[in-house]
């Protein structure tokens, strides 16, 4: 079975913590010694700033962030046009009871991200 929440475009964070992403929450069942595959896909992101910015996605499960996380930055210290950075992330979790997952993002080096297209968070049970 497969399960996915979508997010709508026009999202931004500055924030250098990790910070839930609107929209992207999802709710496992009650299972137990079962592996279920959390994917994070933001195909669209990009960063502005003017020290190599970028961003961190990761998923946090009942509050907790995972160590697996994704990121990206760019290449010049200040980009005049900021390109678009695809990012996925795959969590594979041994489930031992319900939980609630949730994408997470932070900035890196006080840039902003900005989400302009729709993203998704999926679990596959």
């Amino acid at each position: 079975m497969i399960v996915s929440t979508e997010t709508g475009g026009n999202l931004s964070t500055s924030n250098a913590s990790w910070t839930p992403i609107p929209g992207l929450v999802l709710r496992a069942p009650e299972i137990v010694g079962e592996t279920v595959l959390f994917v994070l896909n933001v195909p669209n992101p990009y960063a502005n700033g003017n020290n190599y910015p970028g961003g961190n996605f990761g998923i946090a499960f009942d509050d907790k962030i995972q160590a697996p996380f994704a990121s990206f930055t760019y290449s010049q210290q200040s980009p005049s046009t900021p390109g678009r950075m695809p990012t996925t992330l795959c969590v594979a979790v041994q489930m031992t009871g319900a939980l609630t997952a949730t994408a997470m993002w932070s900035s890196i080096r006080n840039s902003t991200i900005h989400i302009d297209s729709p993203a998704t968070l999926t679990m596959i049970l």
